[in-house]
């Protein structure tokens, strides 16, 4: 037997293995090449006198000895693999006695049937979430989870010998509660009805709807009661975009924009109104009440060097008592007006802390006199404002009022009076049905706005306001409407006084004056003597006007 080893990749090292059992022959030698061909040629022999006689002889007794053998020259490799290189075992887990049970009778499944897959849900078998049959099954949000027992389950059918899929177990699942197989639900309709919450029409943009900014004032928005197109006769009208004074030229009665530059361009029926308080705007002569100019010094703590100017020269009626009230009243307004400007609030604050204030030291003490909030009241829809195109104008509403009551006038003259109005206009004199001014005429109409507020927008909604006021009027007179409505624009501390007059075809707004400002308390006096100034004119020109053209019709 030859055995054939190599020797680090380069030489072979040849042994003769024969004689007896056990015994090695001498024979042996090296070869220096990398394949069997070779060897013939290139084998040489070290201690070996059997190959002194026949040097080639044996080389090739040995190929053939080895051809015979098979032409291996390596020995096979050991078909065992080492146990450090075996996969170690699965870990498995501990079979129930009824996992037990079953293996023994189920049949061997291929492994790819293993584990049972996870049916798919089809989409017609999922619930819709607006099924009214779920709402009773639906559980609580912080209801208790209810503990589910499992069902007792027949014994699985072996009488074929074989289990039923469903009835298989896979140990390697988690278990879990035996719930019942929901019933598919009904095909959802294909378009599915949402309920209208808010019967409140969208109001739809017309062409010249400005968008650069939306106008979220308060006369902007209509209230569910009101419709977005109000009717007359069969025919819808939509409403118009105004945001500019520009936007009311093409109005049915165009409104004319104007600035006084003298007293001739004032209405007659309010030029000595006029003349007044420009007068008392320009040089404030005695607007603080003899008898409380000393604690104005105090409280300016020096800074007038020469007061006397701005202190009357006559006693105005009022005690002392009520001098002091009126002055702490008039420094909490000033401090207030400092606050809102500092915080930059916004109008409904202004409104709260400081022009309520001002209006409510205005009708104190004078019988006859009231201001009201009608920020929130509505235009009657019969006597909003139209434009050429048949569209109706913003329903714009104004923040106070000032009105006239009893007794300087009978209430029961007006209701008499309002009974020959048609029936949409009998409940109110005004151009609003706003309970508390229904049977109280408006004498003076205010609007106010804040730092963030637009001034052009407020004068905006005191034409349109101003328009209304003379469509009622004229369903009450005649037409044009004979007298002039003062209107008061106040921005922030700054108050102005502005008039409106009804020309026929056209309604004309004045800008007048500016008045004072309560940002120091000689600018406050100013503006309390100048709406006292305006109440004096209601009661003694606009009363008489109410008295003989609307209590007393011709």
């Amino acid at each position: 037997m030859l055995w054939v080893g190599p020797h680090r990749d380069v030489e072979l090292e040849v042994w003769y293995f024969g004689g007896e059992p056990g015994e090695l022959s001498a024979l042996g030698g090296r070869w220096h090449g990398n394949s069997i061909s070779p060897i013939t040629n290139h084998l040489y022999f070290h201690s070996c006198p059997i190959l002194n006689d026949a040097p080639m002889a044996l080389p090739d007794a040995w190929l053939t000895a080895v051809l015979d053998a098979g032409g291996d020259i390596e020995p096979p490799p050991d078909p065992q693999i080492p146990a450090d290189y075996l996969q170690k075992p699965r870990r498995q887990h501990p079979a129930s006695e009824q996992t037990q049970l079953l293996s023994s009778h189920l049949p061997s499944l291929p492994a790819s049937s293993s584990r049972p897959k996870r049916r798919r849900t089809a989409l017609a078998e999922i619930d819709h979430p607006n099924d009214p049959s779920l709402c009773q099954r639906r559980r609580a949000p912080n209801a208790p989870t209810p503990i589910t027992s499992q069902a007792p389950r027949s014994p699985p059918d072996t009488r074929n010998g074989v289990l039923a899929v469903e009835d298989v177990i896979d140990p390697d699942t988690t278990p879990r509660s035996v719930r019942a197989r929901r019933k598919p639900a009904p095909t959802p309709p294909a378009t599915i009805p949402i309920p209208v919450l808010d019967k409140t029409k969208i109001p739809t943009l017309t062409p010249n709807t400005s968008e650069d900014k939306l106008d979220t004032d308060k006369g902007d928005v209509d209230w569910p009661t009101s419709s977005v197109t109000e009717s007359t006769g069969s025919k819808a009208r939509s409403r118009s975009p105004t945001k500019r004074m520009i936007d009311l030229r093409v109005a049915e009665k165009t409104v004319i924009s104007k600035t006084v530059k003298s007293p001739t361009d004032v209405p007659e029926d309010v030029r000595g109104l006029y003349e007044a308080i420009r007068s008392l705007a320009r040089m404030p002569h005695g607007v603080i009440p003899l008898g409380i100019e000393g604690e104005v010094k105090n409280d300016a703590g020096g800074d007038f060097d020469d007061l006397d100017p701005f202190v009357a020269t006559k006693a105005n009626g009022m005690t002392r008592k009520q001098l002091k009230n009126e002055f702490d009243a008039l420094i909490e307004i000033r401090d207030s007006t400092a606050f809102c400007k500092t915080k930059q609030v916004h109008e409904p604050t202004w409104n709260e802390r400081v022009h309520s204030m001002m209006l409510k030291r205005v009708v104190r003490n004078r019988p006859g006199f009231e201001y009201h909030n009608i920020t929130t009241a509505r235009v009657i829809k019969e006597l909003v404002p139209g434009n050429k195109y048949g569209e109706l104008l913003k329903n714009k509403m104004i923040d106070y009022a000032i009105t006239l009551e009893s007794p300087l006038f009978s209430e029961d003259q007006v209701i008499t009076r309002l009974a020959t109005s048609p029936r949409p206009l009998q409940r109110t004199i005004n151009p609003s049905d706003y309970p508390p001014i229904r049977h109280s005429p408006i004498a003076i109409s205010i609007e106010t706005k804040s730092l963030d507020g637009l001034k052009e927008s407020g004068e905006v909604q005191l034409s349109i306001w101003a328009m209304a006021y003379f469509n009622r009027l004229r369903t009450l007179t005649q037409d044009p409407v004979s007298i002039t409505l003062p209107l008061v624009l106040v921005s922030d501390e700054r108050w102005k006084l502005m008039f409106a007059q009804d020309l026929g075809r056209s309604i004309e707004i004045i800008d007048a004056v500016d008045f004072g400002d309560t940002g120091d308390i000689i600018g406050c006096y100013k503006i309390l003597a100048a709406l006292r100034l305006l109440c004096g004119w209601a009661e003694d020109t606009f009363l008489g006007w109410f008295s003989d053209k609307v209590l007393k019709p011709e």
